[in-house]
């Protein structure tokens, strides 16, 4: 059984941590490697999925991030708006301290969509990104 397996390590904040561990008790995962091996097991599902998305679709765009990062609202209507695709709505609400949450959505290609979440993403001071794409129907 041991030759399945590889040894890693990972470097994670200690709030991080404490967070993982409070998860593992609540959810009922019998130690941090069995958490991690799930965590990544739908990270790889999630990304599967994503490269899956294509066609004309509707993309629901939600996004959770910290406004007073230098740039960050400029930026998101930037990867946002500066796209072909059409823009069917927007919301923004404050949430508690300093963060907001916005809810996009989207009409235009699957990829290009996927693009953009990814784009999303990678931006400091997002620290939640959530994509979900449905078929256009005629």
């Amino acid at each position: 059984m041991t030759d399945d397996l590889a040894r890693i390590g990972i470097t994670l904040p200690n709030d991080l941590l404490a967070q993982l561990d409070e998860s593992i008790f609540n959810n009922g995962h019998s130690s941090r490697s069995d958490a991690i091996r799930d965590a990544l097991r739908r990270y790889i599902q999630h990304h599967e999925w994503m490269n899956d998305v294509k066609g004309e679709r509707v993309g629901i765009f939600e996004i959770v991030y910290n406004p007073v990062k230098k740039g960050l609202p400029a930026t998101i209507e930037n990867i946002l708006f500066m796209s072909d695709e059409i823009l069917l709505s927007s919301m923004r609400v404050h949430l508690n301290g300093d963060y907001y949450m916005r809810i996009i959505v989207l009409r235009g290609d699957g990829e290009h969509l996927v693009d953009l979440a990814a784009k999303l993403t990678a931006q400091k001071g997002v620290l939640h990104m959530k994509l979900t794409t449905m078929n256009v129907f005629e």
